[in-house]
């Protein structure tokens, strides 16, 4: 049967004082499993939020694009309307214009008859009908107009969210309090770090337009993308640009590659995005790969 528990003598020499200490299998046991566990405990629950955050997203933009589906249906609708109007006034402006050409003079109607269907003078016809078209036009024209604007808004704020992983790796470096690898002092991250091979490709993860790409300290090469709505992307320790400031790039745009300029430890992209100057984590709008998009 295996022993339960280990001691330990340690005796000094100089005073012949020994001490004695004891250890009993099952509490090493326990505190190593637990600290074991623990962390990984705290990383599956990690990972799971994520995964549901990342859930939900997907299914708002989901919803968001039925939606602008469903504007998109009704705006053409609605162009149809316009053009079926305008036909119909023409129509009837035609023919209320050999209707009057083929009148005869308001003189040579009788006095009664000219009082019973509305005649003023000969230039002057009652027409609620055409009235009531164009104003009805009128209405649709502004509809699809409001409609138009909404779509494109929606469509603007989908294209500003920064949703595409910048690089094809994995991440070697998540958001939040971490020991710094150079000085091993407790820092906050306020990024995500992506490691895969020096020269890679990095893309863009939203649409916007490059405000800097240049050296910038700690960073390395850096490129900065302004996307509107107050949302702002950063890239890191990159080996070169593929994109100059003032650049406007789509989702998916090549802007430049990965490598290990700045202060960092191996190849990766220290990627951060702002919300009106304050840096949120990253991972939380990370949905769509570059493969994914490619494979659409």
């Amino acid at each position: 049967m295996p022993p339960t528990r280990y001691s330990f003598i340690v005796a000094d020499r100089a005073t012949g004082h020994v001490r004695r200490f004891t250890l009993r299998i099952r509490l090493v046991t326990s505190l190593a499993t637990l600290a074991i566990s623990l962390p990984i405990g705290w990383a599956l629950l990690q990972h799971s939020a994520a995964l549901s955050e990342i859930n939900r997203l997907q299914a708002e933009r989901a919803r968001l694009e039925i939606e602008n589906t469903r504007y998109r249906n009704a705006a053409v609708a609605l162009t149809r309307d316009i053009a079926s109007l305008q036909s119909a006034i023409g129509q009837l402006s035609a023919r209320i214009a050999r209707t009057s050409s083929a009148e005869p003079p308001i003189e040579r109607i009788p006095r009664a008859l000219r009082t019973a269907v509305g005649h003023r003078d000969a230039n002057h016809v009652p027409l609620p009908a055409f009235d009531l078209l164009t104003d009805l036009l009128g209405t649709l024209d502004h509809r699809i107009r409001l409609l138009r604007y909404d779509v494109a808004w929606r469509e603007a704020i989908a294209g500003a969210l920064p949703t595409l992983w910048p690089a094809d790796g994995w991440v070697s470096g998540g958001y939040g309090y971490r020991r710094d690898p150079f000085t091993g002092d407790r820092e906050f991250h306020a990024a995500v770090d992506i490691s895969t091979r020096s020269g890679d490709p990095v893309y863009a993860t939203a649409h916007g337009r490059v405000i800097s790409a240049r050296r910038s300290g700690n960073y390395g090469n850096l490129i900065e993308i302004e996307h509107g709505f107050g949302i702002q992307t950063r890239y890191g320790h990159l080996s070169e640009f593929a994109v100059l400031p003032g650049t406007t790039v789509r989702r998916g745009d090549l802007i430049g590659y990965v490598g290990a300029t700045g202060r960092a430890t191996g190849s990766h992209v220290h990627y951060e995005v702002l919300a009106d100057g304050r840096h949120v984590n990253p991972l939380r709008l990370l949905v769509d790969r570059q493969s994914d998009l490619a494979a659409n």
